[in-house]
């Protein structure tokens, strides 16, 4: 969910709106109660020092954890002092007056990015409560944006992430055209990676291919992380774009032409090495393709939902549904 912000009056509404959804997540009171003092901060932050941005609410979880991610995007003059930022009861913007320090404390996790003169990011997400169940081995981090075109309530783009003890599985889809025929199409392959026991992303492609011929088609990229082989599996059909970025080098994932429920001409799964020093970058069309990790100082140590909403906010086209995921190893 997004919340434009312009205006003073608009962080009571980015306010009700998170404790709305944390609520509906069912998170307990004192959870809300932290995710509208850590909301009203940022938004009035965001408002004071940039004039304008929004806040985005993500759902987050997987495996026993729920929660709901805040975050805060402008492009502003940026942060030139982030320590002092994170003082605690440091605010410069009239705001409650805890300080970000306070919210990166309630939080369960906390990153900011900030340049001067470039705006700045800031992410906080909370936890309804976590789960004791450990997964070895899937040490990989996601961040997701994933919004609707103006003027739609349905996101025709959908995103899925599955962990196995040995890596993750994750998934962009973006449902022909926007609205609700393309939300069906996405929720179906959604669930297609929820509900399937195969593991290689041609087979999970096959079977999205499958589920999706009662509905309009789609788009669809999947990608398993192997982090024993350290080895990344890729199986694309459609405009959905994704790259492995590390510092100082890029490569695509070439996906095959087609709409999934309709036609594929070739579907083919191909793998690529994956170390500590990797990220994944998938996004549907509604993002520009001219992105470039290396023009922001510092990305390289962020969390993966910080550099998506980084893109998102400086390259969706705006014309239609945008989503952007990004997973990364785990910093020790």
């Amino acid at each position: 969910m997004l919340i434009e912000l312009a205006d003073p009056s608009q962080t009571g509404e980015a306010r009700r709106k998170a404790v709305a959804y944390a609520e509906d997540l069912r998170m307990n009171a004192e959870v809300c109660g932290e995710i509208a003092l850590a909301t009203t901060e940022i938004a009035t932050n965001v408002i004071k020092h940039a004039g304008k941005g929004h806040i985005l609410l993500q759902r987050i979880g997987s495996n026993g954890d729920l929660g709901l991610r805040v975050m805060g995007v402008d492009q502003g003059p940026g942060i030139a002092d982030i320590p002092r930022a994170l003082s605690d009861g440091h605010s410069t913007a009239g705001s409650l007056g805890k300080g970000l320090g306070v919210i990166q404390r309630m939080s369960s996790s906390f990153d900011i990015y900030s340049v001067p003169g470039s705006g700045t990011v800031i992410s906080a997400a909370f936890l309804a409560a976590k789960s004791n169940k450990v997964i070895a081995g899937a040490s990989i981090e996601v961040g997701v944006i994933s919004e609707p075109i103006a003027g739609e309530t349905e996101c025709g783009d959908g995103w899925g992430v599955r962990k196995f003890s040995d890596g993750m599985a994750l998934l962009v889809v973006d449902g022909l055209g926007h609205g609700i025929l393309a939300a069906e199409a996405a929720r179906e392959a959604e669930k297609v990676l929820a509900n399937t026991t195969e593991r290689t992303p041609h087979n999970v492609m096959r079977d999205i291919h499958d589920a999706l011929k009662k509905t309009r088609g789609a788009a669809a990229a999947v990608a398993r992380i192997d982090t024993q082989e350290r080895r990344l599996h890729f199986s694309g059909i459609g405009n959905v774009a994704a790259s492995i970025v590390a510092p100082g080098a890029s490569r695509g994932l070439a996906s095959h032409n087609g709409i999934l429920g309709h036609q594929t001409q070739r579907m083919q799964e191909f793998a690529l090495p994956w170390n500590e020093n990797s990220i994944l970058v998938m996004h549907s069309d509604g993002l520009g393709s001219r992105w470039n990790l290396a023009n922001y100082p510092g990305i390289w140590s962020k969390h993966p939902s910080v550099i998506a909403a980084l893109l998102h906010r400086d390259f969706s086209r705006g014309r239609d549904d945008v989503t952007v995921l990004v997973a990364k190893a785990t910093q020790p």
